[in-house]
């Protein structure tokens, strides 16, 4: 994620018409008429506007097989993901507490959108941010996933309602590799208590994106 890809997302929702189209967008894909009538506006200024989302990458054009009302829009959501990645990664760095080391700042800041994307049933993240030869162990179920298991559990997991997160540290296990362990206390909307739990995460940027190669979580006693 660069300063110019964020810019690009930034650019392209500046203007408070394009951020409704957006937020429409994500509800299903639309034609040009149907975007001017959801808001009042002409069609010529949808156009310019879709235009402006198209070429920032936010919005694409495809054609509906055996429609002749002409050509839909969609949202892509590649061209928001720096933007949101910025976002959480200011978020989270702040709430872990990553002091003024930037590699700290950065790993940190990943856990939480680690947390946040298995929270929501992100697939697309795990699918980027997985190592191929990952390993998750859990010690209080005895299960071991690797990243197919990972990937297949996300979508199935129950979302949490808690995650407070007590402790957390960094350390640097080699060039480009890092050690981060969190405390944390979490619960899902399935469970009817928390429970206090730590995980030892390594996280690997020698490559981009970076990925995630080998997560532990047991109980914190």
């Amino acid at each position: 994620m660069s300063a110019n890809d964020i810019d690009v997302a930034l650019t392209a929702l500046a203007d408070p018409t394009r951020r409704r189209f957006v937020e429409l967008l994500v509800d299903a894909p639309r034609r040009t008429g149907e975007l001017a009538e959801s808001i009042g506006v002409s069609v010529p200024a949808v156009s310019c506007h879709l235009r402006v989302l198209r070429e920032h990458g936010v919005v694409e054009r495809y054609d509906v097989d055996g429609d002749g009302r002409g050509r839909r829009y969609r949202l892509h959501p590649a061209g928001l993901a720096p933007l949101s990645g910025w976002l959480g990664e200011t978020y989270w760095a702040d709430r872990l507490g990553g002091g003024s080391d930037p590699g700290s700042v950065d790993v940190l800041a990943r856990i939480g959108e680690f947390l946040d994307a298995f929270a929501s049933g992100d697939v697309a993240f795990f699918e980027r941010h997985l190592a191929t030869d990952v390993e998750l162990i859990f010690a209080a179920t005895r299960s071991r996933w690797d990243r197919a298991a990972t990937i297949d559990s996300v979508a199935a997991h129950p979302p949490y309602d808690i995650w407070d997160i007590a402790e957390a540290a960094t350390r640097s296990l080699a060039p480009g590799i890092t050690l981060a362990t969190i405390r944390a206390s979490v619960r899902t909307v399935a469970s009817a208590h928390a429970a206090s739990v730590v995980q030892t995460m390594i996280f690997d940027d020698t490559a981009d994106p970076w990925t995630l190669r080998f997560l532990q979580q047991s109980d914190a006693g």
